[in-house]
């Protein structure tokens, strides 16, 4: 067989592939359900008022016939007229059952209307068939476009999703465990192609990112509205201090203040919430009331870099939406700059695909993606610590790569054989070390003030210099390093300290107790009943997945505890809505290798540091989703540096085997993290038309 077709040979097969999967699969209702012309049914009986009740019914009598396929399509709009879901029960009586059943649900929009067309499986005749629709909301109008048995389902071909398919199954390929892509020669010759492509990489990484915020309109077009004023805390808090005060409430607020003096307890929530309903005034949710004021107790650095910056140079708030986005893009970045300093430093034989597919997974699937679609106010911080302790690590990691060279010389990472991820062909002159731990310990400070749970990650650096400095035979150059490690930590402390002084009283106080939210936050307490709940949802819950789109479901958590937490739903544990993290069972082989490479404990500290937050956030805060994003990176180091050394020790078999694992579950967790993002409970009524897009593109049928 000749060269070329070799290389054309798997394209073929791919565009094969591709081709089939959008016949056969993402059109099988419309190979299955041939038939004739659509018959209309006859006008319906209609009950109940959509814009009062949110239900109608529309009831089609008397059929008596057979129905293998329906059409109804109808149209539903919001008070403000915009395009709502369409959203119905189908139920029918038929030869079998002379009390009506349920048949299933259908959902979709007039313009994505896939769902329109559905099969019925009747015992014999259909007698009666029955429509209620449900609207998300009241004031909601609708409209009847169509309403048709029996007729031919229309073929429907996806130019995009063809594309992307065959795109899909190239890239399998490129990436199939025997791809001469994992041998790092190849990349070294032309060292500058790795730069293009990770570049190339980073760039559709936020792309996609950007496009995913965009198509919520709620957030891109949020309202005024005291409903999501706590949307607004970061923009009121940048005027705020623009104007030398730390508090976020406002003249013009003097009523909502009034009615807070005369509570007795104001975190009671119900005591709370009768009051302000009684008075018909919407109060700051999720902000700090403290002393006659309403704070902020999210972290003040994403305001200090971003929004008070924006503020002071144009006049107006920076919307929270590129702020998600900007964040969690640096948070992307800096997971390749981690895993490039990592690999550097423990793995430097790792192959550059596996460098990639484990710095897409880091960064991505840590919480940025699963909240891609949903860019709230609630991401921001978090997103803004997964970036910093990242660029801390990268940083912490190169400085000790170049301490160890000023000690030892060239070793491993620094041998001009090609196999290496990254080989230096001129070491030169080790500097910069203490520029470089400088760096990582700002980065690394900062997450006081974006969110405090991330300052766990300081720990690593006992595992990443310890050693060093064991080694260090110059007790000036280590005792000038401790100082250099440790003055950003000051530097950063110092003011954040005197904000919360000033804020409430104790330089220690970040206000989290005087949250406005659905507990007494000062009378929570620690409770040692609460942990069971906290790691089994964060950690062991098993995912709910269903056929119906988007595949995965936030199902009820019901806590054995007996008394007053937070419990919202949640996706599973991680442990098992990642599959990656599996990796860990295998850390007990690798022992030798790890300690060998002087990085045994930063699997098992990082390991304990997540046990630790997943306790503290069930105490303080309950058991939320997008609380996983404080721990999972944690996980997520050191399963990758069970698998790193996995790849390095084992033979070829082993080497394939573990690479095919790298790559399903890298795409499998890119997948539900996406999916994850798209079941938030409130895009389908934010942005109908883009997730019932979403819906038509991914889904069979």
């Amino acid at each position: 067989m000749s060269k070329r077709i070799k290389v054309l040979l798997p394209i073929a097969a791919a565009l094969v592939l591709a081709l089939l999967c959008e016949l056969l699969v993402f059109n099988m209702k419309a190979l299955t359900g041939r038939g004739g012309e659509w018959t209309t049914l006859p006008a319906p009986e209609i009950s109940g008022d959509l814009a009062e009740t949110k239900y109608l019914t529309l009831t089609f009598r008397a059929l008596n016939t057979e129905i293998r396929r329906c059409h109804i399509l109808i149209e539903v709009r919001d008070e403000g007229g915009n395009t709502a879901a369409t959203s119905f029960t189908v139920s029918i009586s038929d030869d079998g059952n002379a009390a009506p059943y349920k048949a299933g649900t259908v959902s979709y929009t007039p313009s994505h209307d896939k769902g329109s067309y559905f099969g019925l499986n009747s015992y014999g005749n259909v007698h009666d068939l029955s429509i209620l629709l449900t609207a998300l909301e009241t004031g909601c109008t609708w409209k009847l476009l169509a309403a048709e048995i029996n007729g031919s389902v229309p073929f429907r071909f996806s130019a995009m999703r063809f594309l992307g398919l065959f795109g899909l199954c190239v890239l399998l390929w490129l990436l199939r465990p025997g791809s001469v892509l994992y041998d790092n020669c190849i990349w070294n010759r032309r060292r500058w192609v790795k730069a293009v492509c990770v570049l190339m990489i980073l760039a559709v990484n936020a792309g996609a990112l950007f496009r995913l915020a965009r198509s919520n309109r709620t957030f891109v077009q949020m309202t005024s509205s005291p409903y999501v004023a706590h949307h607004y805390q970061y923009p009121r808090l940048a005027r705020a201090l623009a104007e030398g005060r730390t508090w976020i409430d406002t003249d013009e607020q003097r009523d909502i203040m009034a009615l807070f003096e005369q509570l007795k307890n104001p975190y009671d929530p119900s005591e709370r919430t009768a009051l302000f309903q009684e008075n018909e005034i919407v109060y700051a949710w999720d902000t700090a009331y403290y002393d006659g004021h309403l704070y902020v107790y999210f972290g003040v650095v994403p305001v200090i870099l971003t929004y008070l910056p924006y503020y002071l140079l144009t006049g107006n708030d920076l919307s929270t939406i590129y702020v998600a986005i900007l964040s969690g893009t640096l948070a992307v970045i800096a997971a390749f700059a981690l895993m490039r300093a990592l690999i550097r430093r423990y793995f430097p034989r790792t192959p550059f695909p596996v460098y990639v597919l484990l710095s897409l997974l880091m960064g991505n699937c840590t919480g940025v993606l699963c909240y891609a679609v949903d860019p709230c106010f609630y991401i921001v911080p978090i997103n803004f610590s997964l970036a910093f302790v990242q660029l801390a690590l990268a940083f912490w990691f190169s400085a000790a790569d170049r301490w160890t060279f000023a000690l030892h010389g060239a070793g491993e990472a620094y041998t001009p054989d090609g196999l290496c991820f990254a080989p230096i062909r001129s070491a030169g002159r080790p500097g910069g070390i203490g520029l470089y731990i400088a760096a990582g310990s700002l980065f690394a400070a900062l997450v006081a003030g974006c969110r405090p749970q991330f300052l766990a990650f300081s720990m690593l650096a006992l595992p990443v210099f310890w050693p060093l400095v064991r080694e260090e035979n110059r007790r000036a150059v280590t005792v000038r390093r401790i100082l250099v490690f440790a003055l950003p930590y000051v530097a950063v402390a110092i003011p954040l300290m005197y904000y919360n002084a000033i804020r409430f009283g104790s330089p220690f106080d970040f206000g989290a107790n005087y949250n406005l939210t659905t507990n007494d936050m000062p009378r929570r307490g620690f409770r040692l009943m609460r942990l069971p709940d906290g790691f089994f949802a964060y950690l062991f819950r098993l995912p709910n997945v269903e056929l119906h789109f988007p595949f995965v479901r936030a199902a009820a958590t019901n806590p054995v505890y007996m008394g007053k937490t937070i419990a919202e739903p949640m996706f599973g544990g991680v442990f098992l809505v990642f599959p990656f993290l599996w990796t860990l069972l295998g850390a007990g082989r690798v022992r030798p290798l790890l300690r060998e490479r002087r990085a045994g404990w930063l699997v098992w500290l990082p390991l304990l540091l997540a046990v630790l937050i997943v306790a503290a956030d069930t105490e303080m805060a309950g058991i939320l989703w997008r609380y996983t994003g404080d721990f999972l990176l944690l996980l997520y180091l050191a399963a990758t540096f069970v698998f790193l050394a996995r790849l390095t020790e084992g033979d070829q078999a082993q080497r394939r085997r573990l690479l095919g694992f790298l790559l399903v579950v890298t795409l499998l967790a890119l997948l539900t993290c996406l999916l994850i993002s798209m079941t938030n409970s409130t895009f389908i009524k934010r942005s109908p038309e883009s997730y019932f897009r979403l819906k038509d593109l991914m889904s069979p049928g």
